[in-house]
């Protein structure tokens, strides 16, 4: 191995466990910076980071704009580019601090590496993003079919995201002993279950209807009952595999052990909605929906506060500015009634 290459290691090894044990970042996020790093370190092709300056941040950043995506094949987003890009200028700003390479990386040049405006801008832009509405979700619900083991739990995990808007994290790591169905909610420990920032949270089941709280009630007494679920065991168990008769491998049942990631249940979600006749929305265009289904119920201020802190927001802003967008076409009503209004206003006056 080049004597660059075995420092860059060591470097970017004490960079990432300073994140995770002096900032007491996630390991998602460790990971993610990590990746971030390794496609700077493909760049670089075994140079090393001290030799950083002005122009080779320029040619990175034109070197993330001709990679192609693994899987897609297609020319990586501007919110993957400007991700990877805030990453690296994040690891260099802490290098520049470190001994053996402050008098060797200017800070003046590590601001190259800033995503540019319009691409930030529309990263960080509130548009409305297309979601299901409450009536496809119970479409959803009642298309579902629940012949098998594997059916009831996709059943059981769709209705789970609809009555608490869980992010995928967490509703794949949800174990049984955080139900309580008695008093219609979920209590999301973040010592347990893979909550953003670790937050312990209660959900109360959000009013969508449906059926959905009889479907996963009726699961979680299967788990018990029928599988001898315990505590500790997950509400939604991953799909186990084995060998078959015909000494192929095939689906035999439910494990005991959770998803090891939510790629599986993002399947899942997506493929019921098109098996339903309905775009594949994301998991998480749940929390739109529900973000969107207060204004039906809620009336004051504290309803308002109940509804955002019930999706884990510690303030009503947050839940405003990251799901309150408006759908165009209800905006264009909006503004219309209130010219009528503000016209109805002017006859009477004359």
């Amino acid at each position: 191995m080049p004597k660059q290459a075995s420092k860059n290691i060591r470097i970017k090894r004490k960079y990432l466990l300073w994140r995770r044990d002096a900032k007491g970042h996630s390991e998602a996020s460790v990971d993610k910076a990590a990746a971030s790093i390794s496609t700077y370190e493909r760049f670089l092709a075994g140079k090393d980071f001290r030799a950083f300056h002005a122009e080779r941040a320029r040619a990175f950043k034109r070197f993330l704009s001709q990679q192609k995506h693994e899987r897609s094949g297609k020319a990586l987003s501007s919110g993957t580019v400007n991700g990877i890009l805030r990453d690296v200028q994040a690891f260099f700003q802490w290098l520049a601090d470190q001994p053996g390479y402050k008098s060797r990386i200017d800070r003046s040049d590590i601001a190259y590496l800033t995503p540019d405006r319009k691409s930030e801008a529309q990263r960080r832009g509130n548009l409305w993003k297309p979601h299901p509405s409450p009536e496809q979700a119970r479409h959803v619900l009642n298309k579902m079919p629940n012949d098998t083991v594997i059916q009831r739990r996709d059943r059981a995990l769709v209705a789970f995201l609809f009555l608490t808007g869980a992010r995928e994290g967490s509703a794949i790591s949800v174990q049984l002993r955080h139900m309580d169905l008695a008093n219609a909610c979920v209590h999301f420990d973040g010592r347990g279950v893979y909550t953003k920032f670790g937050k312990r949270f209660s959900t109360a089941f959000f009013p969508i209807g449906g059926g959905a709280e009889r479907i996963l009630s009726d699961w979680i007494a299967e788990l018990r009952k029928t599988h001898l679920f315990g505590d500790s065991d997950p509400v939604f168990p991953k799909t186990k595999v084995g060998i078959g008769s015909d000494r192929r491998f095939s689906v035999q049942g439910i494990d005991r052990a959770p998803w090891a990631s939510a790629s599986a249940l993002a399947k899942i979600f997506k493929a019921t909605f098109e098996a339903a006749g309905l775009p594949p929305y994301s998991p998480h265009r749940v929390r739109d929906m529900i973000a969107e289904l207060a204004r039906d119920h809620c009336r004051t201020p504290e309803d308002y506060k109940a509804w955002s802190q019930n999706m884990g927001h510690e303030d009503v802003l947050t839940t405003f500015r990251s799901y309150g967008a408006v759908a165009p076409g209800r905006q264009v009503e909006l503004m219309s009634r209130f010219r009528d209004a503000a016209d109805d206003c002017m006859l009477i006056e004359d």
